[in-house]
C-alpha cells in the first residue's frame, strides 16, 4: 500500500512539474507593472504590455538616447513608481518625433509671442 501511494505521489508531482514548466508565463508580475493604465505613447504602452515598468524605462532610456535628452526630469515631474508628467511633457514628447496613440489628442502648443 505504501508503495501505491508513493507511486501516486509520484504521477501527480510529475505531473505538475511538467504543467509548470510547459504553462505561457505571465506577461508580467504585478510588482513590475506600469503604474499607469491610461496611455498617451505608443512605445510605452507596447514596453508595458511585453515587459512592464522596466520595459518602458528602458525603452524611454533608448529613446533619449537618440534624441540627446540628459534627464527624464525634463519631461517628468516624478520619476519611479508613478512617472508623473509634466504640462509640457506630452508636448516635448511629440516635438522630438515620439508617436501618440491618438494623435488627436496631441497637446496644443501655443503660438510665438508676436512682436
Amino acid at each position: 500500500m505504501k508503495i501505491s501511494v508513493l507511486a501516486s505521489f509520484s504521477v501527480i508531482a510529475g505531473a505538475l512539474t511538467f504543467a509548470m514548466i510547459t504553462s505561457t508565463p505571465r506577461e508580467v508580475d504585478a510588482a513590475d507593472a506600469c503604474q499607469h493604465k491610461d496611455f498617451k505613447t505608443k512605445m510605452v504602452k507596447e514596453a508595458c504590455e511585453k515587459g512592464g515598468q522596466k520595459a518602458a524605462k528602458d525603452a524611454m532610456k533608448v529613446w533619449m538616447k537618440e534624441k540627446k535628452l540628459k534627464i527624464c526630469n525634463q519631461c517628468h515631474t516624478k520619476l519611479a513608481p508613478s512617472y508623473d508628467l509634466k504640462k509640457d511633457g506630452l508636448d516635448q514628447f511629440t516635438k522630438l518625433g515620439g508617436e501618440l496613440l491618438d494623435p488627436k489628442a496631441a497637446p496644443k502648443t501655443a503660438a510665438p509671442a508676436k512682436k
